[in-house]
């Protein structure tokens, strides 16, 4: 029974354990007339598992012999079947929004003999109903285990992301005006304009609900200028838990992304007021009052303390119990619901597959050198910023902007042809700029007073470094392949 993204990406973890049983059939369904408030993209993602989907009012005239929710939301009086209902989120840390309601455990909607409560914990016993809670079982969770036996894949996730080996920063964000986002929305900026681009990858985790309220288009227009910077966007379908697990630093809010990265042995900042939401005393309570908090001074230093300091420990294990053994744990139970025979092959979650991010290459760079002309740091020209020393901007003659051509100091392609003609033409539209450079992997060329002059690069650094480099020099008059000075000028 699927009510949103959110809930549909826990039943097909949920789903996975059914993999290779020819017993079992699987269909899904939703309400279309009831749709959740972050139903928005549901059916497309339903369309994407080319899977069975049948109709609301046709799934409750069916018989069936399990029905499996991540919602309590779901209409689940209607089913005439045995309903196994797990969380969507790691446990149950948070109020409904201006209520005392607990979310996922409405007492008045976990009502009928038919319905069983799959908890995270045993803690969580203790706020459900007698009646309820006799009905329910700690099975652990199936999000996080996955999590856990993915972990020897992040190399491939750090590739596929195109961190490299720079440091990973995470920003995550729930929905709602005390999440992350909701609280500073210009904070990917304040992070592309602080963090050098060849120290720090910085990737966006939006929790499913906000490209659900507010349209995949509006999420990608109000990120416009970040994306252009090089932030990283992580689509809801594809990829948060690898984003997580391949971070060296999560900042996140009052959602579920900081308890599921600290179960992965990732370093938490927070980043937003503390919600007025969380229940008091739970796992969140705990980790939000223990995790360092986010401030406005320089960024690299927070970022550093942060790392150093390590995740939080003793609070994964208050929300998660039973880590690692969910599989062993579920699948007895869907299987004795189902009135089937357990298969014979062990009972597993299948790794996590590789993310699907969005990014764009950055095509202008705001560069500063150092007074010794040795250290490069570059920056995102699309996003403002502090001045840097020996400032000058590099932008690449076709991608970037008309304004950054404008005002650049260095124009630049990738190598095509005869560099010497299209260095000339360059250099007649753009006059302002000092250099004009071609770069392969590896190679690095400039035109500057109808000279075309190799540089050498360093391996695998990116050549544009080397542009810089040459740029400073040629301010100060210096020939363009000697060693640098000793001194600075």
């Amino acid at each position: 029974m699927a009510r949103t993204v959110t809930t549909l990406t826990r039943l097909l973890d949920i789903c996975s354990l059914f993999d290779d049983d020819h017993r079992v059939q699987v269909a899904f369904t939703f309400a279309e007339r009831e749709r959740a408030v972050f139903a928005a993209g549901l059916e497309q993602f339903l369309s994407s598992l080319e899977a069975v989907v049948l109709p609301w009012e046709q799934a409750v005239r069916t018989r069936f012999d399990l029905a499996v929710a991540a919602s309590e939301n779901d209409a689940l009086d209607r089913l005439d079947c045995p309903v196994l209902l797990v969380p969507h989120g790691i446990g149950h840390q948070k109020y409904y929004p201006g209520s005392t309601t607990v979310s996922g455990l409405n007492p008045d909607r976990l009502r009928g003999e038919h319905v069983r409560v799959g908890l995270s914990h045993a803690n969580q016993l203790g706020r459900l109903e007698p009646e309820v809670a006799a009905r329910a079982v700690v099975i652990g969770d199936p999000c996080h285990d996955r999590m856990l036996v993915s972990a020897h894949r992040v190399p491939r996730f750090r590739r596929a992301l195109g961190a490299g080996a720079r440091r990973h920063v995470v920003l995550a964000s729930t929905w709602g005006p005390q999440s992350l986002l909701g609280a500073n929305p210009l904070l990917p900026q304040r992070f592309l304009s602080e963090l050098p681009l060849d120290d720090y990858q910085v990737s966006l985790v939006l929790h499913p609900g906000v490209w659900s309220a507010h349209s995949p288009h509006q999420v990608r227009a109000n990120l416009a200028t970040a994306i252009r910077g090089g932030l990283t966007v992580i689509p809801p379908q594809h990829g948060w838990q690898a984003a997580i697990l391949a971070a060296e630093l999560v900042v996140a809010d009052c959602g579920s992304m900081p308890l599921y990265a600290t179960a992965a042995q990732v370093p938490v900042l927070l980043g937003s007021p503390v919600a007025d939401t969380v229940v008091p005393g739970s796992p969140l309570a705990n980790l939000v009052a223990a995790a360092p908090r986010l401030d406005d001074s320089p960024l690299p230093a927070q970022l550093d303390h942060a790392i150093a300091g390590g995740p939080v420990a003793d609070v994964a294990g208050q929300a998660v119990e039973y880590a690692g053994k969910c599989a062993e744990i579920l699948r007895p139970l869907l299987y004795e619901l189902l009135d089937l025979d357990a298969p014979a092959w062990p009972a597993v979650f299948p790794p996590i597959a590789d993310p699907v991010p969005e990014r764009q290459p950055v095509a202008a760079f705001r560069v500063g050198v150092t007074p010794d002309g040795r250290t490069v740091a570059r920056f995102p020209a699309a996003v403002p910023g502090r001045p840097l020393p020996g400032q000058h901007v590099v932008a690449h003659g076709e991608l970037a902007t008309l304004s950054e051509l404008e005002g650049a100091d260095v124009v630049y392609r990738e190598a095509a042809g005869d560099f010497a003609s299209w260095a000339t033409e360059t250099a007649h539209h753009r006059p302002h700029a000092r250099l004009i450079a071609e770069i392969a992997p590896d190679v690095c060329r400039v035109w500057t007073d109808g000279q075309v002059v190799e540089l050498p690069t360093e391996p695998g650094a990116d050549p544009l470094i080397a542009v810089s480099r040459a740029h400073w020099r040629t301010v100060r008059r210096l020939p363009l392949t000697d060693q640098l000075p000793n001194h600075s000028l």
